[in-house]
């Protein structure tokens, strides 16, 4: 470390304890791989963000058993005065934790906010929309032949 960067971490270390945001990260399906299973597309990671002290133990809850790892190695945000590491491994990671703080891996389910039970309404919006717009396209159009066949 250079002079610079042990002051900044000596200044550092005397700040009160921020928590930690954690979130777990899986690795997104390959095309075409939709039965691969979860232990065999690559590394996941718990992601901690935004906390203090650097010293710690971030704890990866696996199907073998918890995983510890130190976070003497996270990496320091000169603009927000935290830390942020990443904990790596290649098992499917239920939950994770770090100072008392806790993040599970439940997959955000993006669609949660369609409704299949108003698809047809949506259907039926959707044409209606697109017959205005053809209707509008058709006035348009035989607006300009008018005018077109009384300049010329």
């Amino acid at each position: 470390m250079s002079g610079k960067e042990e002051k900044m971490e000596r200044e550092f270390t005397y700040t009160t304890p921020v928590k930690p945001n954690l979130f777990v990260l899986s690795p997104l399906q390959p095309k075409g791989g939709w039965g691969v299973p979860p232990d065999k597309l690559g590394p996941e990671v718990c992601l901690a963000t935004s906390f203090s002290p650097k010293t710690g133990q971030m704890v990866l809850n696996v199907k073998e058993g918890p995983i510890a790892l130190n976070t003497t190695n996270a990496v320091l945000s000169i603009k927000q005065n935290t830390y942020f590491y990443a904990g790596f491994t290649n098992q499917t990671i239920y939950s994770c934790e770090l100072n008392n703080r806790s993040s599970n891996n439940d997959n955000i389910d993006l669609c949660t906010d369609l409704h299949p039970e108003n698809a047809k309404l949506n259907f039926y919006l959707l044409l209606m929309n697109g017959v205005r717009v053809l209707l509008t396209k058709t006035v348009a159009f035989s607006t300009l032949l008018t005018i077109r066949a009384m300049l010329f």
